[in-house]
């Protein structure tokens, strides 16, 4: 199963997932790039060859582990076959050795005209010699060596952040809102999912507080699932929402739907073998009580609404229930 977020909840936010790509045709490395390879070859040994999972390997995957964020799959082996012996990608990998001791490696998949870049892994002790980036250099000049035209590093997201180290790389293109790819130096953020759904909570809070109406944050790290084809009618979709408190239907919360622009008051509960849909680890930010939802949520009643307007009517009628209880508030 292949699936695809446009959407990200981690650091106590809400982001776009904004695709990016570098064309190898027009690649031109940079001085200071020439200079870490020239360092790296220097002091190092460095292979290619196809994916294999090794100790060494799964150890540098552990060191690593703790960086990742949002959900983490438990082993490399996990990472890179998704719990199947096997992939229908064709993925390699490059090795950089000090002696006989592995310090990085980095995987990446490869198609006709076309190659992803999928994870680099390094042994921290060796953090001043830039292995993370040195390890894509190589797998650009790999692409280039074999004839692929395009190379795709991943994402960034819509605001700064720590993925921005992929930019460095050349001129990215980026996956635009009308599906065409456009130069990602005229990328604009308010085009965005997130923008929209930000600038919407945001006025949701400023009503709430106004009608001095009490309701608790959240954001929601497991959303994604109520994406999946099978269960987008079962488990809660939003990234961020707002507990306005508990009734004997369950928790109610208040959201945004960015993608139809709509609001929406609904009822939820924790899934009850949520154990059977969640197999990944979560990166340990998700363990803070007081941010996120850790738990997964499943859909009571919904009602959603095309103004905020109409959402505030509706939930001053839900405020006069007999069994409301207000939420936890910070």
């Amino acid at each position: 199963m292949l699936y695809k977020m446009d959407l990200l909840c981690i650091d106590a936010n809400v982001f776009s997932v904004v695709n990016i790509r570098l064309d190898l045709q027009k690649y031109q490395i940079k001085k200071r790039h020439r200079k870490i390879q020239r360092r790296v070859e220097q002091r190092f040994n460095i292979t290619y060859g196809p994916a294999k999972v090794t100790p060494d390997k799964q150890r540098l995957y552990e060191q690593h582990k703790s960086k990742f964020k949002g959900f983490i799959h438990d082993t490399l082996e996990e990472y890179l076959y998704a719990g199947f012996h096997s992939t229908v990608f064709e993925t390699m990998e490059i090795c950089i050795y000090d002696g006989d001791c592995l310090v990085a490696t980095s995987f990446f998949d490869l198609g006709d005209k076309s190659m992803a870049s999928l994870l680099a892994v390094y042994d921290s002790n060796f953090h001043s010699f830039s292995l993370g980036t040195y390890t894509m250099l190589k797998e650009i000049e790999f692409g280039i060596q074999t004839g692929r035209k395009l190379y795709y590093p991943g994402y960034v997201l819509d605001l700064p952040s720590r993925f921005d180290y992929k930019l460095e790389m050349g001129e990215m293109e980026y996956y635009t809102p009308s599906k065409r790819w456009g130069k990602h130096s005229k990328f604009n953020p308010k085009e965005t999912f997130a923008h929209a759904l930000r600038e919407q909570m945001e006025s949701l809070k400023t009503s709430l507080f106004k009608e001095n109406i009490a309701f608790k944050n959240w954001y929601y790290p497991y959303f994604s699932m109520g994406y999946m084809p099978l269960w987008k009618d079962r488990f809660l979709h939003m990234p961020w929402v707002l507990e306005l408190g508990h009734d004997l239907d369950g928790t109610m919360m208040a959201g945004f739907c960015p993608e139809k622009k709509e609001f929406m008051l609904c009822h939820v509960q924790p899934c009850p073998d949520e154990q059977h849909f969640i197999s990944m680890e979560q990166a340990n930010e998700f363990d803070d009580p007081n941010v996120y939802l850790g738990h997964l949520m499943e859909y009571g009643d919904k009602t959603t609404f095309q103004s905020l307007d109409d959402l505030m009517q509706a939930n001053q009628i839900w405020q006069q229930r007999s069994d409301k209880l207000a939420p936890t508030c910070d």
